[in-house]
Order: structure tokens, then C-alpha cells, then sequence
């Protein structure tokens, strides 16, 4: 479980440091403005989206050497490596045109990487309890990941950029972490024989099983936090005059808070449904995170209480979700009698991704228009709207479609049925 969840440390590693740093880094530093960035990014996630089915087919037809999921994670990392290097080692004068090309390379390659990855883990997990046990480590490490590239801003010249000294660490970390999963992590595989592709697995994920359901509850949160995620450097220097050593750190209060919540709900996850436990998570960030809205200048201590508590309830959405959607995708094994584990977790990934372009086309299109309406020194509240009060509003819905979630015992029965039959024929 350790080896398998390792490399889950520097896949996550560039993800805090992309959504957050990357477009104020192209937008500002590299004077592109908000608008031109977001566009860029927005289009470069739409061609992203195509990978995903790309990814799910080649992982669960497509075995290269023998390996369905191995192989495929090596080409991607090969690809998301060249790329990360290509889109952070750039000088002021580049254009929206090298980020969007760029971007969409990189994350082809991440995709690549994690529609495979992601597989693995819900085919290494024996039991419908263990799923939840591989998922919460594998996001453990990746908050571990995230943590340590918050680290790196303090060990930078003040005013220093972040995103180009990137690379220097993720690549090292990468072959290391890459080495030890490829060495000691075995791949399980429920082929018998080669298993046939058909276009319409894709369709029947869509319309017969409870892929949708999961997957409108996905698109909606995955949105609700990406705008703050966008938005977070403009809000801590705008509607809290925060200074750049306040912004890392509550980065970094957020994501230990996340990293101590993990057991936590591990602990209270067991022996109650998944999607009840993450409603009551989502309910937590729904009360509190609004706080932020009604903060200004000079509450930045304020702020980091906010952090504590919506990073704590972040550890469930991080470990639970992923978890549910193994399951559903047993369950679609189980009833349907069909293995397309891949395919769920391709789809998982294409509905990610459109609600991060959306999201991020929408934080960053709004801003530009803040930016051009009001002064300068009266954007603080307007921010703040933004930041907390449009997440908030977006995930309230997101309860009570947990809390609706066609998902009970007796599906869990027939999932735990379907992998004890699994394991007796391996």
C-alpha cells in the first residue's frame, strides 16, 4: 500500500503550485493578463477532456509488454515531464498561445498517468472497506505532496517566482518515487484473455449504471473548489492585504489540517455509507467557508481558522469520492458483468476537467471584470464574494444529492459478493 500510494507524492506535487500560482504567474508576471490566461487554460483543459476516454480504452484494451496500467502510467509521466519543464521555464514576452499548447501536452500526459493509476488502486483493494483504507492513503501522500511544494516558497528569494523552480524539485522526487512503485507494486488483473472493446461501454457506463449520479455531484464540487483555488493569491493580497508570507502559510495551515483529518474520517467512515459521511463534510464547508466572505484587511489570523476547519472536512471529500466511484464501478462489474474500472475513472476524469475549465474560465472572467469596473482599493469585497460566497452557494446542492445517493447495503453486499469471487480466481 505504501509503494502504491508513493507516487501519489509527486503527481499531486504540481497541482497547488498550477492552480493557484500558474495563472497569476502568466497573468502578471509574464503580464499576459487574467482574461488571455484564462482562455488559454480553459481551451487546453477542452482538449484535455478527449484524453480521457483515449486513457480509459488504452487502459483496460490496450496492454503494452503485458501491463494494462504500469506501462501506460511510464509513457505519461515521460510526456507530463517534457512538459513541465516547457511551461514553467519561460521569460516575460511569451504568449497565450505557448501556456494554452503547453498546458493541454501536460495534461494529456497527467491524464495518461492518472486514469491508470487511479485503476490500480480499486483493483489492489480486496474488500469495500479497503477501497476507502487504499484511497485515503493514496490522498494522504498527496497532501504530502501538496505540502511539500508549499514548503518550497520559503526556501526562494522573497518575491521569487514559485513555477519555475518547480521542475527542479518534481523531477528528482518523481524518478525516485516512480522507481520504488514500478519495483515493488504487482499489477492484478481480472483478464482471462484479451477483452474486447466495444464503443458502447462508454454508453452504457452513461446510462446504466450510477456513474451519473456520482458524477453530477463530482462536477458540481470539483467546481466549488476550483474557484477558490484560482482566486486565492488575489484574495489574500486584495480583501485581506495579506502579504506573500501569510498567503503561503495559510496554503500550508489548510493542507496539514487536511493531512490530520484523514484517520479522522477514516475512523468515522467505518461502518456508515460513504456518501452520507461526505455530505455531512460538505455540510461543514457549506457553514463555515462564507465566514471568508465577511473578512477584510488585517483578518488574515481569522482566515487560518477558516483553513483548519475546511481543510479538515476537505480530507473526506478527498478520500470518500474516489472511493465511491470504485465502488461503482464494481457494482457495474457485479451487475453487468463487465470489468471497465478504467473507463469509470476516464469518465471521472472528463467530468473533472470540464468543471475545472468552466470553473476557471469563470473565476478568471469574473476577476477581469472586477478589475475593470471597480478601483482598485474597493476590489476587496468583491473578491471576497467571489472567493467564499460562490463555492459556498455551489456546494449546497451537493448535500442533499449525497444524501440521495441510490446507494445502500445491499449494493455494498453484492460489490463485497462480486470480490470474493474475484479473489478466488486469482
Amino acid at each position: 500500500m505504501f509503494a502504491y500510494s508513493l507516487p501519489a507524492f509527486a503527481f499531486s506535487f504540481p497541482l497547488i503550485p498550477f492552480a493557484v500560482f500558474l495563472p497569476v504567474f502568466y497573468a502578471e508576471d509574464m503580464a499576459l493578463g487574467y482574461l488571455p490566461v484564462g482562455i488559454a487554460l480553459f481551451l487546453a483543459r477542452i482538449v484535455d477532456v478527449m484524453s480521457d476516454p483515449l486513457a480509459g480504452y488504452l487502459s483496460d484494451f490496450k496492454p503494452l509488454a503485458g501491463s494494462y496500467r504500469k506501462s501506460w502510467i511510464a509513457i505519461g509521466a515521460l510526456v507530463a515531464g517534457i512538459a513541465l519543464v516547457m511551461i514553467t521555464r519561460v521569460e516575460p514576452g511569451v504568449s497565450p498561445l505557448h501556456l494554452g499548447v503547453w498546458s493541454a501536452v501536460l495534461y494529456i500526459g497527467w491524464t495518461l498517468v492518472t486514469v491508470p493509476y487511479l485503476s490500480l488502486g480499486a483493483e489492489l483493494a480486496d474488500s469495500y472497506e479497503t477501497k476507502t483504507l487504499y484511497t485515503t492513503a493514496r490522498e494522504a501522500m498527496s497532501l504530502v505532496g501538496m505540502l511539500g511544494a508549499l514548503s518550497v516558497p520559503f526556501f526562494l528569494a522573497e518575491g521569487k517566482p514559485v513555477i519555475p523552480a518547480i521542475p527542479l524539485v518534481l523531477i528528482p522526487i518523481g524518478l525516485l518515487c516512480l522507481t520504488v512503485f514500478f519495483l515493488f507494486v504487482g499489477e492484478k488483473t481480472h483478464h482471462a484473455s484479451a477483452p474486447v472493446f466495444r464503443i458502447s461501454h462508454f454508453k452504457e457506463v452513461l446510462t446504466k449504471t450510477k456513474f451519473p449520479r456520482l458524477a453530477g455531484i463530482w462536477f458540481i464540487t470539483s467546481a466549488a473548489s476550483t474557484v477558490p483555488a484560482v482566486l486565492f493569491p488575489i484574495y489574500v493580497e486584495q480583501a485581506l492585504a495579506g502579504s506573500e508570507m501569510e498567503q503561503n502559510l495559510s496554503i500550508l495551515i489548510y493542507f496539514v489540517a487536511a493531512v490530520a483529518g484523514m484517520p479522522f474520517w477514516l475512523w468515522f467512515a467505518r461502518g456508515r455509507m460513504k456518501h452520507t459521511v461526505m455530505a455531512a463534510s460538505t455540510a461543514i464547508v457549506c457553514v463555515t467557508f462564507p465566514i471568508a466572505a465577511l473578512l477584510g484587511p488585517g483578518q488574515v489570523d481569522l482566515f487560518y481558522g477558516v483553513c483548519v476547519i475546511t481543510g479538515f472536512a476537505l480530507a473526506a471529500e478527498l478520500s470518500l469520492a474516489p472511493s465511491m466511484l470504485a465502488d461503482v464501478a464494481d457494482l457495474d462489474w457485479a451487475e453487468n458483468g463487465e470489468a471497465r474500472t478504467a473507463i469509470h475513472f476516464s469518465l471521472w476524469g472528463m467530468t473533472s476537467k470540464i468543471a475545472l475549465a468552466v470553473a476557471t474560465l469563470l473565476a478568471l472572467g469574473s476577476m477581469e471584470i472586477v478589475t475593470m469596473t471597480v478601483s482598485e482599493g474597493a476590489r476587496g469585497p468583491y473578491v471576497a464574494l467571489l472567493y467564499a460566497g460562490v463555492p459556498a452557494v455551489l456546494k449546497i446542492p451537493v448535500i442533499f444529492m449525497l444524501k440521495r445517493f441510490p446507494f445502500g447495503a445491499s449494493q455494498r453486499d453484492l460489490i463485497r459478493e462480486q470480490l470474493r469471487t474475484k479473489l478466488a480466481n486469482t
